[in-house]
């Protein structure tokens, strides 16, 4: 699990998990209001009162979506049952069991430090040159006037739960240290939204099919994202409150919005979410969940007319085999359900894009991006190419050649991007590619995608003529020094 660490001048917060050394919580009084604690020194009950009422409006509501989460986990070791054996997978009963236990120790930890807030004089926390708070540990830098704080969340153990608690720091003259952050601050700590208690079941799930049973094509998202979210909303069903399946249906459920961009949605051509570029500028936030929703309901469509063991036996069939394609989930699908998927799969494509497949458009479109690149005109090249994309997803030669545009624009996070999405499709099968045109940005691009395929000799042929003609290439500096560090780390060289 993630350290999350913050650093504000003149921080008014702290959050920790046991009882601070230095007295912080001798001779308290206290004030308690729908299960939040405000203990405070004499003589600061007006500041205690305020506290509680940011804490009422902002800390409650993420405090009760993790006792949902706590609720929904109660008992994780019959979820992970019914998890493992619901995907064939039961060898894999602890790994997914252990790792539902860290998410409820980690909304334990979090109700019980959130829920018992102290104020603290920043006079004693500077004493001590911090807090010592268990699992978070606040030090003070007397050069900057400013605390540090670390939460590490792999140590929650019962003792530090229950001595745990949420310091604010109070300035001598009675004011709250940076009190405008501090709902903020605690936000950035306990999260917020009712889908957050049911994340810990589909993280859980997700990890299982992609890492352990190595069931993670770069393209086959769709696959993924469907069976973690039907599957999820069983669990929820079986172990959650009504609440938290009205939940669920909401998330996982095609919502008005995502009806609205049917049109829009392609699944086919979805890549797994490292691969996606989720600047602002270009992210649609909306579509993605449109894209998930569809996704979850061809799955749940397909399994809900199947037998009960049919999720297992297809599973069973892709697991270990070293991230099948669609084809693949296909097949495994025709022999577990002797239903043939592929024109489902295709009714989440849309019509303009199966017509354009079904005329020959891609190649088409390859040839007009070629000249349109060569004639240097980058944006019109990259659509084009972007293009043949959403129709043949697995096409490198236009994927590749897309990096290399994407890189004359300056476009240089989607082009990396597009070269890891092309090694991974590399992976899977052999394809031929070229470039439309031997530029620098065009040997760069290659270079670094033979990087990604462990071909470093290629590697450096392609790079080293960059920098000859451009020893200032940043991007291609740094990519001769990933290669030295791969070769010195194959010679056992530190």
């Amino acid at each position: 699990m993630k350290r999350l660490i913050i650093s504000i001048a003149a921080l008014s917060l702290a959050v920790g998990l046991m009882a601070c050394s230095g007295g912080f919580a001798a001779g308290l009084k206290k004030i308690t209001d729908a299960g939040i604690t405000v203990s405070y020194p004499d003589g600061m009950e007006a500041q205690a009162k305020k506290v509680m009422a940011m804490a009422q409006s902002t800390v409650k509501p993420s405090l009760e979506v993790h006792r949902q989460a706590i609720s929904l986990l109660s008992n994780v070791d019959a979820m992970a049952t019914d998890i493992t054996q619901a995907l064939g997978a039961e060898e894999k009963h602890d790994v997914t069991r252990s790792r539902l236990q860290v998410f409820k120790d980690k909304s334990e930890a979090m109700v019980s430090a959130f829920s018992d807030i102290r104020l603290v004089r920043k006079s004693d926390a500077v004493a001590t040159d911090g807090i010592d708070a268990g699992l978070m540990q606040v030090r003070y830098a007397k050069d900057k006037d400013e605390f540090n704080m670390i939460f590490d969340e792999k140590d929650t153990n019962p003792d530090k739960i229950r001595r745990s608690f949420f310091p604010v720091l109070v300035n001598p003259d009675g004011t709250l240290r940076s009190e405008n952050k501090l709902e903020q601050m605690a936000l950035d700590f306990l999260g917020s939204g009712d889908p957050m208690a049911i994340a810990p079941v589909q993280d859980t799930i997700s990890y299982l099919i992609a890492v352990p049973l190595k069931i993670y094509n770069p393209l086959g998202r769709w696959f993924n994202e469907g069976v973690s979210g039907y599957l999820t909303r069983q669990m929820v069903a079986k172990h959650g409150s009504k609440q938290m399946n009205a939940i669920a249906a909401n998330l996982f459920t095609v919502s008005p919005s995502a009806q609205e961009l049917k049109n829009k949605v392609n699944i086919m051509s979805w890549p797994q979410s490292p691969y996606l570029n989720r600047n602002p500028e270009s992210f649609d936030a909306k579509l993605e969940a449109a894209r998930v929703q569809y996704s979850i309901e061809a799955i749940s469509g397909l399994l809900a007319k199947s037998e009960p063991q049919a999720l297992a036996k297809i599973i069973g069939a892709l697991k270990y085999t070293g991230d099948p394609d669609n084809d693949s989930i296909f097949e495994a699908i025709q022999k577990a359900t002797n239903t043939d998927f592929k024109p489902v799969f295709m009714s989440y494509v849309p019509k303009k894009v199966q017509d354009g497949i079904a005329s020959g458009e891609p190649e088409k479109l390859i040839e007009k991006a070629r000249g349109l690149a060569t004639a240097k005109k980058w944006p019109e090249s990259a659509a084009a190419l972007q293009q043949v994309l959403e129709m043949t997803p697995t096409d490198v030669n236009a994927r590749l050649n897309l990096a290399w545009v994407d890189r004359e624009m300056g476009n240089n996070l989607d082009a990396e991007l597009q070269i890891f999405l092309t090694a991974g499709v590399l992976k899977q099968q052999k394809h031929s590619f070229h470039l439309f045109d031997a530029t620098i940005e065009g040997n760069y691009v290659a270079g670094r995608l033979a990087i990604l395929m462990g071909n470093l000799e290629a590697a450096q042929l392609f790079l080293e003529p960059v920098l000859q003609a451009n020893p200032d290439h940043t991007d291609a500096k740094r990519a001769m020094e990933e290669i030295r560090r791969i070769e010195d780390a194959a010679k056992g060289v530190k």
